[in-house]
């Protein structure tokens, strides 16, 4: 009887929301009631409890478009596993959605809240714990953040080497949630290739400790590795064992540019059959190239236009690594390169490294909006899936969107979408874009519609369409196993098949349009850990892009000026260093100053 009457609820409450996709008339999931929220407070403290408007607000902006109604009810910051094992304990049996965040840096809207709920700031859980040089291996926290972690590691001559782009702000819990990679992984591989063991807490307040501190152990089903990729959707990651190698004593970068995108296909495929593994192998094509020549600008204005490859090698032994580069010299010259430079010394190194991590805040100035996607097909495919995507918007009779590629070279695929979210024509040309990419090209290759940023809160109608029913009704059974009210960041497509309304509304300027230079925040994130406002308060709404996300409501008229507004502003000490951080440039210490001055007059 239990059974049918759980099906009957399911079919019901799935009936009334896909009957009332706001949510307004009624919900699977419930709301805190004052009672609960007492309890949530007593738990965290009052310094780390927030339900205001204003601090809700600013939890509810990622990567993807905004979408208005995916506003939490509460944001809480534990600092510890006892305090996460008592919040799930109450949210389980109440019903209330828990979405875990690091820095909010996901390009797939992992962290945002389209059932509302509580979200789980971990940013502050960020001790590391042990460093054993002798066992190969870290213990950490999971918003210890990558580059912090390297940085350390790096003066006992070891590292981890998974590097995504935003290595600078992601934390160790997000990378494992979503499996990143970055641009090393055609030799060093992803995150998992690294995690030894995890601490859990399970919807329900238990705690798992998963996997072993030693470097090889077979004792168990391999139900750690369930954690790694599943995008918080079975458990909240509470620490991190993460095996470490030691870091390479020499290497050698060089970036090539050329006509044919066949040129860069035959090169990868040759240096495959060579048995050679670069640690960096990494295109970027003719718009990107482009968009980079006009944002960083000095030696780059020499570039000719292309499509580009950057190569490196790193080893122990630094004769190995010219032996193999002159075998690379050698296939590349074959292919006849209209452009060689190989950087001569670190100085070098890092230039061409950044014009690589520099294509989205490049790109983020043409259009007010850049979406990155992420997929993989084969490197056979590789020429041929490039000129389909080059093709889209032709394909789609797109008037303003445009598309440009970057890719690691193991055949990960960045396509980025540049348009205007606040036109409703582009937004319907960006939904038409990546519906072509997916339906029309990336699933008839047999390819994987993420590779590493996770589906998210964008790709689970994709992910029906691309997996047989038998997969998704196994990974609804194995969610329910670790979740069975399904409180753990609903909305990620894997494990929940209800489908999102991603509503996709333009928005119109309403208010302050004084206080506006540019709104063009591409939510990266770069510029939070060294807010000295964040620093002290906490939470993202003390940080520029939280504040930048609160001057955005009050300027379309989503939120109403108060007090506590005021005050946020002024927290600001006008410092520069979000400006000195910020790729896009945006310079949000005038559009703070000139706000300020709004507010006074």
């Amino acid at each position: 009887m239990a059974n049918i009457f759980n099906f009957i609820s399911f079919i019901f409450y799935s009936y009334l929301y896909f009957l009332d996709p706001d949510h307004k008339m009624s919900q699977y999931y419930k709301k805190p009631n004052l009672t609960v929220l007492s309890h949530f407070k007593s738990i965290v403290g009052e310094e780390n409890y927030f339900d205001n408007i204003e601090t809700r607000w600013s939890y509810a902006f990622g990567g993807i478009n905004f979408q208005k109604k995916w506003i939490p009810d509460l944001v809480l910051i534990p600092k510890t596993t006892e305090q996460i094992r008592k919040i799930l304990k109450i949210a389980n049996k109440e019903k209330i959605p828990v979405t875990p965040r690091g820095m909010g840096t996901s390009l797939s809207g992992g962290q945002l809240t389209p059932y509302a709920g509580i979200v789980l700031d971990l940013s502050r859980m960020n001790r590391i714990i042990k460093i054993d040089i002798i066992n190969n291996y870290v213990e950490l926290e999971p918003g210890v953040i990558c580059d912090d972690l390297n940085n350390i590691l790096k003066t006992q001559g070891y590292f981890f080497p998974p590097d995504p782009g935003s290595s600078s702000v992601a934390t160790i819990g997000g990378m494992v949630a979503s499996n990143a990679g970055g641009i090393q992984a055609f030799k060093y591989g992803v995150t998992k290739q690294y995690v030894l063991f995890l601490e859990v807490v399970l919807s329900n307040g238990e705690i798992l400790k998963l996997g072993s501190e030693v470097l090889k152990s077979v004792e168990t089903y391999n139900i750690k590795d369930l954690f790694i990729g599943s995008e918080g959707s079975l458990g909240i990651i509470t620490k991190i064992g993460l095996k470490i190698r030691p870091l390479p004593s020499f290497r050698k970068l060089g970036l090539f540019i050329f006509n044919k995108i066949e040129s860069i296909q035959n090169i990868a495929i040759k240096i495959r059959e060579k048995g050679i593994i670069p640690n960096i192998l990494e295109f970027m094509d003719k718009s990107i190239l482009k968009a980079i020549i006009s944002y960083l600008k000095g030696d780059f204005l020499n570039f000719p236009e292309g499509y580009v490859l950057i190569i490196e090698l790193d080893a122990e032994n630094n004769k190995v690594i010219k032996e193999e580069f002159e075998e690379i010299k050698k296939i590349i010259d074959i292919n006849t390169p209209i452009f060689t430079k190989i950087a001569k010394d670190d100085t070098e190194r890092e230039s061409l490294i950044l014009a690589r991590k520099s294509s989205l805040p490049a790109l983020s100035k043409i259009s007010p909006t850049c979406c990155v996607e992420d997929c993989s097909i084969k490197i056979s495919d590789f020429a041929e899936i490039i000129k389909k995507i080059e093709d889209i918007p032709e394909k789609i009779n797109a008037k303003n969107l445009k598309v440009a590629i970057s890719s690691h070279m193991e055949g990960n695929l960045h396509p980025k979408f540049i348009f205007n979210e606040n036109n409703p024509n582009d937004l319907e040309e960006f939904k038409k874009a990546m519906e072509y990419l997916y339906l029309k090209i990336i699933i008839p290759s047999g390819g994987s519609i993420t590779g590493e940023h996770g589906i998210g809160k964008v790709k689970g109608e994709f992910l029906n369409i691309k997996l047989k029913n038998n997969i998704i009704e196994l990974m609804e059974k194995i969610k329910r196993i670790f979740d069975p009210n399904q409180i753990l960041n609903p909305g990620i497509g894997k494990g929940d098949k209800r489908k999102l309304i991603l509503r996709r509304d333009a928005r119109i300027l309403k208010n302050y349009k004084g206080a506006i230079l540019k709104l063009n925040c591409m939510r990266c994130g770069f510029c939070v850990k060294h807010c000295p406002s964040w620093i002290l308060h906490n939470t993202e709404t003390y940080s520029p892009r939280g504040r930048l996300s609160i001057l955005n409501g009050l300027v379309y008229g989503d939120l109403e000026f108060n007090n506590n507004i005021y005050d946020i502003f002024h927290s600001c000490t006008l410092c520069g260093l979000c400006v000195e951080k910020c790729p896009s440039k945006v310079n949000t210490l005038s559009i703070f100053e000139k706000f300020r001055g709004i507010l006074h007059s």
